[in-house]
């Protein structure tokens, strides 16, 4: 991966320097020029800039979010924007490179904008990762409070950016806010009180929304999990599980995921499947029908009202 880096820095900065990328050369002359990893990023910024920015997705909607290479056009795109909106974390390793082989760039890191979490061990919901180390669950997002304080961070960058439409960007941000606030409270009353253990046939990337609302888990992998089989102890241990009384009666996994083993468990057990959307990546058909952080939250409320009543 860092060899990759380098090359594609390396070959981004000869584009640069012999003229190769003069359609993207230079800041923004028209509109602000807006470059986001990753679709939280994409939606927050486009929540607060509406149209008076052109806002690029980087990640491919539909591809795999933690194998993410930066092209040489990518890098040719970041360097020459007014605003490079990232997450961090180790899945963004790459940006800290990147960043120090181009010119000064505008940047947010959206994880500065939280208090991060060390991961957890996804099998007993205890904690694994000792306190002085730097690893920590980079899926900040998927807790609509920490959501709201990431519109807050746009919004302030938008405003340092463009002050003239000062007035405009606070409007939206207190707007968008409310909406992600409004269903944050609906979470609360949904899971208030809930003791039961969700138990997972996939990555775990919701630590911080599991958190927020109190709740019980275990899962086949962390979050940021390279393991695409799990091991029989693993499967074991999360089929003994579903049987226990105090487990959601559905096996969860999230967006893009192959299922394999949530099918299997939920098969095995006469349990039905619920999709559990991070928010991360979208379908290009989602993309194409305009789906926002806020929406896509509202499906994740309808699914656990359903998953919770036994639906």
């Amino acid at each position: 991966m860092f060899r990759r880096v380098i090359s594609v820095i390396a070959a981004a900065l000869m584009a640069l320097l012999c003229g190769c990328s003069s359609a993207e050369s230079g800041k923004s002359k028209g509109k602000p020029q807006i470059i986001t990893t990753i679709f939280p990023a994409y939606d927050f910024a486009r929540a607060v800039f509406g149209d008076t920015a052109d806002i690029t997705l980087l990640l491919t909607p539909g591809s795999e979010s933690h194998s993410y290479d930066p092209s040489a056009r990518d890098i040719v795109k970041i360097d020459n924007c007014d605003l490079f909106i990232y997450n961090g974390g180790e899945s963004d390793s790459w940006v800290d490179t990147m960043l120090k082989s181009t010119d000064e760039v505008n940047t947010l890191r959206m994880m500065d904008s939280v208090e991060a979490l060390h991961e957890e061990d996804v099998q007993n919901g205890e904690s694994h990762v000792e306190h002085d180390d730097e690893e920590y669950d980079e899926h900040i997002w998927t807790s609509p409070k920490n959501a709201a304080l990431i519109v807050e961070s746009v919004k302030s960058a938008a405003v340092q950016l463009n002050p003239e439409k000062s007035a405009f960007y606070e409007q939206r941000a207190r707007d968008y806010v409310q909406q992600i606030n409004n269903l944050g409270k609906r979470f609360s009353e949904l899971l208030k009180g809930e003791e039961r253990h969700f138990v997972f046939g996939d990555r775990f990337p919701l630590l911080y929304f599991f958190r927020e609302y109190d709740l019980n888990y275990y899962a086949a992998f962390p979050g940021c999990g390279s393991e695409t089989e799990p091991s029989a102890q693993v499967v074991a241990f999360l089929a003994e599980k579903l049987k226990e009384p105090d487990t959601v009666d559905a096996v969860f996994h999230i967006e893009l995921s192959n299922r394999k083993l949530a099918d299997n468990l939920a098969n095995e057990n006469g349990l039905p499947t619920a999709e559990f959307h991070t928010c991360h990546n979208i379908t290009a058909d989602d993309f194409a029908a305009g789906e926002s952080y806020v929406s896509l939250m509202e499906r994740n409320y309808e699914m656990l009202k359903n998953a919770l009543n036994g639906g």
